[in-house]
Formats: structure tokens, C-alpha cells, sequence
């Protein structure tokens, strides 16, 4: 709106000029000024704001890259005016009050972590995500275990016994050949044994830190999609976590699907209704292909 103003200031002053009863109105030389500060300062932070309100790309590991450019753009410069001084250092402190939260510190943080674009250059609590993913996995291995524990103890109170057509079957012969091979003591193989789940994170920890960051115009979830078989665990939490969106408004949808659905006939539509509307509106075409 400033900004519209601004470039459209002659035509506004030349109708307020026409009848003197609106000179008041008339903006002076230090509201232009005033105006065209408020500009100077805000224009570069609408572009990044714009850009984390899309549905279509992962938003949520573009903040730490995202705010750093931010607090470039707000550090003082020698021609920097008391106003736009002021202003910047009133958005800084709102912005280092706004994520000064631990919780999402971390959050960003692990999200940042597993864009192969972000993951070197960005994050400042590595080590800590590691952590907390590592654990996370150790979870889901406990979990597991049980599950399967429970699954061999109610299979084997039952005695198999193969039918006489499998063991003419090849698959039939091969293990009853490694149960012999391994009650004589000698090795089936020359694998090692299977890793646990934390030696496998650890070790895509490793080949994934030793891997170059890819440019940030690619797509996130294609590297990922292309690098899945080395990095199966990562690929897990990196569907967890890039999949969450950085705003919880949209700017592709504030003209659009919400503002067809809450129309002044149906204004007194609940928050709930809206978001759950909204989705479904957003998402019908993909359910018509699905079906």
C-alpha cells in the first residue's frame, strides 16, 4: 500500500488540490519522507515473507537461511536515517524474541539439517539433532523388537512341518543346507553381522555430512528421493519434517479458496471449519485423480 502511494503521489496530491476543502489532507514533505523510509526498510522482508507462505515447496528449512538474510538486510548503515535506524532495530528484537524458543529453534534446526541445501552452511545445533534423531531411532528399534519378539513367541509354540512339495522346492533345500552348514560350526558367508539400527544412523550420519550441499534452485525432495536407497533412516525423518509448512498462512490462498469460502453470508464460520474447508478445496483434484 505504501509502496502504491508512493508511485501514484502525484495523481493523489492533484485530486486533493481540486477542492479546498481537502487540503489538510495535502501530504506533506516529511510524510513523504516518512513513507518512502518505511519502504526502504520493509520492501526486502516482504519478498522472504512472500516466499515462506507457498504450499507447492518446502518452506519450513528456508527460515534459518531465510533469517540470516533478514539480519543482513537489518544491520545499520551509514546512510541509514534516526527513523529507519529505529525501525530496524525494533524488527530485530522481535524477530530474536520470536526465536528465541528452544523448542523451535530446534525444530528449525533438524529441518534445516536434512535440506541437502542447508545442511553445512545453516545449522548451528548439529550435534544436537543427531542426538535427538539417534534416540528417536533407538525408540522405534525397542518398538520393534517387541513387536517381533511377541511375533516368534506365538509362532514358535506351534510346530511347522513343510509339506512334501516344499522340500523339492529350491528355497526349502538352500535352508535346510545353511542349518547344516551352521550347526557344523562353519560360517554360511563372509557377510558381517547385521547392523543395529544406531550403527545404521550413524553411518548415514557420516555419508551424509560427507556430502556436498546441491544447489538451492533444487528440489529437496527429488535429492532425497534419488539418494533414498543409501540414506533409508534420514529419508524417514526428512518426510517427517520438510513436509511442514513454515507459515500457517498462505498467501497463494488469502484471495483465493479462503476468501470464497468466508464470504459476508457466511462470515460467522468457525476457525476449524475454515482450515478443514480450505484443505479439502485444496486438495480435491488430487483426490479425483486418486479415484
Amino acid at each position: 500500500m505504501v509502496e502504491r502511494f508512493l508511485e501514484q503521489q502525484q495523481v493523489v496530491c492533484a485530486v486533493l488540490a481540486e477542492d479546498k476543502k481537502k487540503w489538510h489532507l495535502m501530504p506533506k514533505d516529511s510524510d513523504i519522507t516518512v513513507l518512502e523510509t518505511v519502504k526502504a526498510v520493509l520492501e526486502p522482508l516482504s519478498h522472504f515473507t512472500d516466499a515462506l507462505s507457498g504450499e507447492k515447496y518446502t518452506t519450513l528449512s528456508s527460515v534459518l537461511p531465510l533469517l540470516w538474510k533478514i539480519f543482513e538486510c537489518l544491520s545499520h548503515e551509514q546512510s541509514d536515517s534516526a527513523l529507519a535506524k529505529e525501525m530496524k532495530e525494533k524488527i530485530n528484537e522481535y524477530l530474536q524474541h520470536r526465536y528465541d524458543d528452544q523448542q523451535l529453534r530446534f525444530l528449525l534446526n533438524t529441518a534445516t539439517y536434512l535440506d541437502p541445501r542447508f545442511k553445512n552452511s545453516f545449522v548451528s545445533l548439529k550435534n544436537d539433532v543427531k542426538q535427538s534423531l539417534l534416540d528417536e531411532v533407538n525408540k522405534m528399534g525397542n518398538k520393534k523388537e517387541g513387536i517381533a519378539s511377541r511375533v516368534s513367541g506365538g509362532l514358535s509354540s506351534k510346530e511347522v512341518r513343510p509339506s512334501k512339495k516344499s522340500k523339492n522346492h529350491l528355497k526349502f533345500l538352500l535352508s535346510t543346507i545353511q542349518g547344516e552348514k551352521k550347526e557344523k560350526g562353519e560360517p554360511a558367508s563372509l557377510s558381517q553381522a547385521p547392523l543395529s539400527a544406531s550403527d545404521e544412523i550413524n553411518g548415514e550420519f557420516l555419508v551424509y555430512d560427507q556430502m556436498h550441499e546441491v544447489s538451492a534452485e533444487d528440489d529437496p525432495f527429488i535429492w532425497w528421493k534419488t539418494n533414498m536407497g543409501t540414506l533409508p533412516q534420514l529419508l524417514e525423518f526428512a518426510s517427517k519434517y520438510l513436509c511442514i509448512a513454515a507459515s500457517s498462512c498462505s498467501s497463494e490462498r488469502v484471495f483465493s479458496t479462503a476468501g470464497y469460502i468466508v464470504s459476508p453470508r457466511r462470515s460467522r464460520l468457525s476457525q476449524e471449519h475454515v482450515d478443514m474447508l480450505v484443505f479439502l478445496s485444496e486438495n480435491l483434484e488430487m483426490a479425483k485423480k486418486v479415484t
